[in-house]
């Protein structure tokens, strides 16, 4: 069952729920997902980001338990530009906009951090919190978004993740550099 409030999803027994600077602290200490850098920004960065508007957190917690973060994601918004787009490889995998609107620009969210908590890693809760994610952005979506995009680290284990959750490449440029440019189209969920 798909419950929902402003910035805020339920989906059966899973909450996604953005933290506010009054959980903040309380939230986070109880977070690791094993990634020292990633704990890092999620205790020290994310809140002033939020603060200066430019990224905001949100957490996965179990309905029954919603001070335990299980999974931060953190996002900001971004855009893939149409026209460069159309020259790289992968841009006939984005489908297409009417052409007559022939905007320059396609709105996106950009998933900026993301981590698991080590407690529940290998559960599939990162699937779950990116379909979490995506239903969000489907849902009442106030100004328009057509496309998740992530920076992931160029690893193998990181980039299978992505792919298993249909996230595909924009290029090849990048295949050689320390994150690769990868992008879900959220047209694909209004069309199944």
């Amino acid at each position: 069952m798909l419950r929902k409030e402003r910035n805020r999803l339920q989906v059966d027994d899973w909450i996604l729920n953005q933290i506010d600077p009054e959980q903040h602290e309380e939230i986070l200490s109880l977070f690791d997902c094993g990634d020292p850098d990633l704990n890092e920004y999620f205790q020290k960065d994310a809140l002033p980001n939020k603060e200066a508007l430019v990224g905001q957190p949100y957490y996965l917690c179990e309905a029954t338990a919603e001070t335990i973060p299980v999974a931060l994601i953190d996002l900001c918004n971004d855009s893939v530009r149409r026209e460069s787009s159309k020259r790289q490889p992968g841009y006939s995998k984005i489908a297409e906009v009417e052409e007559a609107k022939q905007y320059p620009f396609l709105p996106a969210v950009k998933i900026t951090r993301f981590g698991v908590s080590k407690h529940f890693q290998g559960m599939n809760v990162g699937s779950h919190t990116l379909n979490m994610i995506k239903k969000l952005f489907i849902t009442e979506n106030r100004t328009g978004c057509r496309f998740l995009t992530i920076d992931a680290y160029n690893e193998e284990n990181v980039l299978r993740f992505y792919q298993k959750n249909e996230f595909q490449f924009f290029y090849d440029k990048d295949k050689d550099k320390k994150t690769r440019s990868m992008f879900y189209d959220l047209k694909r969920l209004i069309l199944d």
